[in-house]
């Protein structure tokens, strides 16, 4: 761990070449995005422990800053302008080193630091407060939702898109599904050596990766409509050297048929005609074989179940304060 004035100086320095060795670079990331998350009170009193000549330098680098953008320097570190600035810095910062380890990190380091991650208590118990280090995670991944947006812009999204659901207003870091529910769901799951896993609506293809790396026989198909989201996640699962079990296919899930899989997980991506008809599809399926559906209990989804009496319930997680719901539902075929 970096002590409170070595991450500071890193949050508010001007370089941006990073002389940390690859074993401090995720510890160093997580500890930043920690940074950007304003708890004032425990924020301010780490702030004003430091003693005056580090402080000064800290309010040095911050009024560089400051002097960049044009905004009247700072006389003292004692004000709560200081503290918004540090936890503005930092977001900046977290992502320029979670960039940084992409392009430095090869796909075993890229593995090796998301499941370190996984495994962290910090990490997640982090993830609770903000969403800012499961985006800085995607980054490292490969997987940039600000990106399609760039990408998207001025085009005519009916035109391209239907009148599908395809929530480009929200935040990214609002649009997925969070790390730490994607490591519970993988403990309650308990998947087999071999089952298929199949995303409905995968996106970027987050779950594909994550259930991939903390299952290493777990295969995967992620099924998505907007090519731009798409695109990034088979990209990146052949990056990681999973595409041998973790695929992805661009397709419109409302023509075509859905695959007879073991498990399926879909958050909420469709519009309520699109999802009507796959939850047919699933349903069908269940006729072969018995199912999992895992949903997150957000949107349309856990509102459609209460049409399909063939489902039963079997799990359903504890609340989640920053998600505002209950983080997901495991029901089974009857």
């Amino acid at each position: 761990m970096l002590n409170d004035f070595e991450i500071l100086k890193l949050i508010t320095s001007s370089s941006t070449r990073f002389s940390l060795p690859k074993s401090l670079w995720l510890n160093a990331l997580h500890q930043t995005v920690e940074w950007s998350f304003p708890e004032k009170v425990s924020l301010w009193k780490r702030l004003n422990s430091l003693p005056s000549n580090q402080s000064q330098k800290i309010l040095d680098s911050v009024n560089y800053w400051r002097k960049e953008a044009k905004l009247t320097p700072l006389k003292t570190a004692s004000y709560r302008t200081f503290q918004v600035e540090i936890a503005y810095l930092a977001k900046l910062k977290a992502f320029q080193i979670s960039k940084t380890m992409a392009s430095k990190g090869t796909s075993k380091d890229k593995k090796l630091w998301v499941l370190q991650s996984l495994h962290s208590t910090f990490f997640i118990n982090l993830s609770k407060k903000t969403f800012l280090g499961d985006e800085c995670l995607d980054r490292i991944l490969g997987l940039n939702e600000r990106k399609v947006k760039t990408e998207l812009l001025g085009q005519n999204i009916k035109a391209l898109y239907r009148n599908e659901d395809i929530y480009l207003d929200l935040d990214p870091e609002d649009l997925f599904t969070p790390y730490r529910v994607l490591v519970e769901m993988s403990d309650k799951l308990k998947v087999k050596p071999g089952e298929l896993l199949v995303d409905l609506g995968s996106g970027l293809g987050r779950v594909g990766i994550v259930m991939g790396l903390l299952n290493p026989k777990l295969k995967f198909i992620g099924l998505e409509l907007m090519t731009e989201r798409h695109s990034q996640a088979q990209k990146a699962s052949k990056q990681l050297n999973l595409s041998n079990r973790i695929k992805f296919e661009c397709c419109d899930l409302s023509k075509v048929k859905i695959p007879l899989a073991r498990t399926y997980y879909l958050f909420n991506p469709f519009s309520f005609l699109t999802l009507r008809r796959v939850f047919l599809g699933v349903q069908i399926n269940s006729k072969s074989k018995q199912i999992r559906l895992v949903m997150a209990q957000v949107g349309r989804p856990p509102r459609m179940v209460k049409r399909h009496p063939w489902l039963k319930q079997v799990y359903l997680s504890p609340l989640d304060k920053n998600w505002r719901a209950h983080g997901f539902s495991i029901y089974e075929s009857r």
